[in-house]
């Protein structure tokens, strides 16, 4: 091989002439085959091009809730993007936040499947019903939740949503009394509350009298 043709061969792959590719001279690395050709027959050695940080991490889509008067809507709990902003692949989503005297959770509990928790520092009587609009790609649903006193002080309550998709958005209203409930939706609440909360959907159907339109769909649902 002619001592242009080496020259060339030699700029082209990043090899000095004596034959070593010593990491620091590597100057090629980043280059178009373009210059590469040049450098190599002209016998100039490209200088290395600054090493470019890698881009930073998608940011984390979840963001603070917005509060309305009474009415909090949360940021979206989204699967996919939750997995691709989280440093490391969890083993159960989470997201947690703080709003208007509550503290919410919402979380994977299984597969297609979530759990909405919702604490408050205060006694709230059975009888109050938290509102709960899900939205996902299946349409919106109200569920109502139902607060079980801790024992430390204050209520929880929980929903359990099967058949989630990949995300959803959640809006909470100001506690209501059970009679001013949508009484289609008390069947479905009834079905994602886990059992701790039975005890209140009890509560509420001993406070109704015989023949209560009320107690009488509670009781179905939970039959």
């Amino acid at each position: 091989m002619s001592t242009l043709a080496r020259r060339f061969w030699r700029g082209l792959i990043g090899m000095p002439a004596g034959g070593e590719r010593a990491p620091a001279e590597r100057g090629i690395e980043g280059y178009g085959l373009w210059r590469r050709f040049w450098s190599g027959l002209l016998g100039f050695r490209l200088p290395p091009l600054p090493v470019v940080a890698p881009p930073p991490g998608r940011p984390n889509p979840l963001a603070a809730p917005r509060v309305d008067g009474s009415r909090i809507r949360l940021p979206r709990f989204d699967r996919a993007a939750l997995r691709l902003a989280a440093p490391q692949d969890p083993d159960r989503l989470e997201a947690r936040w703080t709003a208007a005297g509550r503290r919410v959770t919402i979380r994977e509990s299984g597969p297609g499947e979530i759990e909405l928790l919702v604490a408050v520092d205060r006694d709230v009587p059975a009888t109050e019903l938290l509102p709960v609009d899900v939205t996902s790609a299946h349409g919106e649903e109200r569920y109502y939740l139902v607060f079980v006193a801790e024992p430390a002080g204050g209520s929880a309550g929980a929903l359990r949503l099967s058949g989630a998709p990949g995300w959803v958005d959640v809006s909470l209203d100001e506690e209501l009394p059970a009679e001013a409930a949508d009484l289609a939706a008390i069947p479905r609440s009834i079905a994602a509350t886990p059992d701790p909360g039975m005890a209140t959907w009890a509560r509420i159907v001993a406070s109704r009298p015989e023949g209560d339109r009320l107690r009488q769909v509670i009781e179905d649902a939970a039959g």
